[in-house]
Parts: structure tokens; C-alpha cells; sequence
């Protein structure tokens, strides 16, 4: 399995701590960028790719924090102006574009669920992709639409149609069908304000008659940090064993 880490779009918001990225913030005393990679090295056998920011890795040496914390893993740097997750995902394509299972997760938000467990579910499913989903309405998330028969019909970034939002984790039971559903997505130009996410390029999985799945949690499992205000949130809930 190949498992690619997106930390190249994560915005600098620890504007009270030296301008430091939030990949570098302190949970509990451990930086995100480690737990991150402690939830992915969970697959003994997998292949680390992290996707980081070029400007971040030279003024923060976040590349060198990486390869501290798992000397395995595979570093690409990503100028900052590329155009979204899914753009980032095609820098990755040396290492992405084979027939071995991927899992994609973003950095900026902690999954308190037994991954493996979820993907052990998705191929006892006979998914070709599958994403792990929380409940809400909010604009900042993505969303699919799911059948009566828990098949994905639909996917939007930044637009809910229904209630079910991803969490950031997207399992392929094949990179290189993901890689290209996700040219097949940018050649159809379907950008949202500019940038190219991952959530729709299950629409060009859905087309090629694809079955794409999800595993729903708890809110309470879910903990995103997209802003200032919830990487507060996520801290005092660790310092309170929530």
C-alpha cells in the first residue's frame, strides 16, 4: 500500500507562535506532522509519501522533521502555487502510479479510529474506493451523496449535498485508476475557485461504473483543524484526555 500525506496545502494559521506552519503545532507536546505519521505508519507494509511545502520546508526544515520521524518515508516538495490536493497527488504520481492499494490523508485533522480496521471493511466490501465520513452541513467540508444501497452517487467540494462530509481519508483500491480519474477530472476543468481537489475525482471513479463506498463515525472521532479556533479546540481536548 501507498500512503500519501497531504501537508502541502495546510495553511501557516499559528499566527501567536512565530508564524510557525500548523503542521509544527504542538498537541500534547507532540507536533501534528507526528501524529499524522503515527496514524499512517499503523500499515506495517506501506510506503510513505509526504507532500510538503517547498517554503516550508526550506525556512522550517520541515522536510528534515519528517525524515527525524520516519526515515522511510518519501518527502516531495510542492511550490506554493500549485493548484490543489489532487495536483499535488499527480507530483506524487512516481510513487502513486502502480496497481498497489493508496490511502490519501490530509494533515490538518486527527482521526481517532483503528484505520486498518476501515480498510480491512472497504475490501471485504470489494470497494474500488472508499472515504471515512462524519455529520454536518458546513461549506468548508466536501460531501458525496449516498443510495439506499450505501453506494457514493455523488461528490462536491465546498457544497454539501447531504450530510455526510469527509474526513480526509480516502482509501483506492487502485493508484493508478485514482491517477487517472484525477487527469480525467483537471482535463474537465472541475475546479472549485481554482484548485482541484480529491473528493471529485470519485465522480470520475462513478462513471467508469466504480463502487465507492463509506465508512461513517462519530463527530467525537472527527477532529479537524482548518482554523485557529479548532486547532484551540483539539489542544484542550487533549489536555482534558477527551
Amino acid at each position: 500500500m501507498n500512503i500519501l500525506i497531504l501537508g502541502a496545502g495546510v495553511a501557516p494559521i499559528e499566527s501567536t507562535d512565530g508564524g510557525y506552519p500548523l503542521l509544527l503545532a504542538e498537541i500534547d507536546g507532540t507536533p501534528l506532522i507526528e501524529r499524522v505519521l503515527e496514524t499512517a505508519k499503523t500499515f506495517s507494509s506501506g510506503k510513505i509519501i509526504v507532500a510538503l511545502r517547498k517554503s516550508e520546508m526550506t525556512r522550517f526544515h520541515l522536510g528534515s522533521v519528517v525524515t527525524i520521524l520516519h526515515p522511510d518515508a518519501n518527502v516531495i516538495s510542492v511550490n506554493d502555487g500549485v493548484k490543489g490536493a489532487a495536483c499535488t497527488a499527480l507530483l506524487a504520481s512516481p510513487f502513486l502510479d502502480t496497481d498497489d492499494e493508496l490511502l490519501i490523508l490530509n494533515a490538518n485533522q486527527l482521526v481517532d479510529v483503528d484505520l486498518t480496521h476501515v480498510v480491512e471493511t472497504f475490501r471485504n466490501r470489494q470497494l474500488d474506493a472508499g472515504l471515512i465520513t462524519f455529520t454536518s452541513v458546513h461549506p468548508r467540508y466536501s460531501y458525496v451523496r449516498v443510495g439506499t444501497n450505501g453506494e457514493v452517487t455523488e461528490a462536491a467540494e465546498k457544497r454539501p449535498i447531504s450530510r455526510f462530509a469527509s474526513a480526509g481519508v480516502y482509501w483506492f483500491a487502485d493508484g493508478r485508476r485514482f491517477m487517472s480519474a484525477a487527469k480525467a477530472m483537471i482535463r474537465k476543468d472541475a475546479n472549485v475557485d481554482g484548485s482541484f481537489y480529491v473528493t471529485p475525482v470519485l465522480n470520475e471513479l462513478i462513471l467508469e461504473q466504480a463502487f465507492v463506498g463509506v465508512h461513517s463515525i462519530e463527530n467525537s472521532k472527527y477532529r479537524p483543524i482548518k482554523s485557529e479556533r479548532q486547532l484551540h479546540h483539539v489542544e484542550t481536548q487533549f489536555e482534558h484526555r477527551v
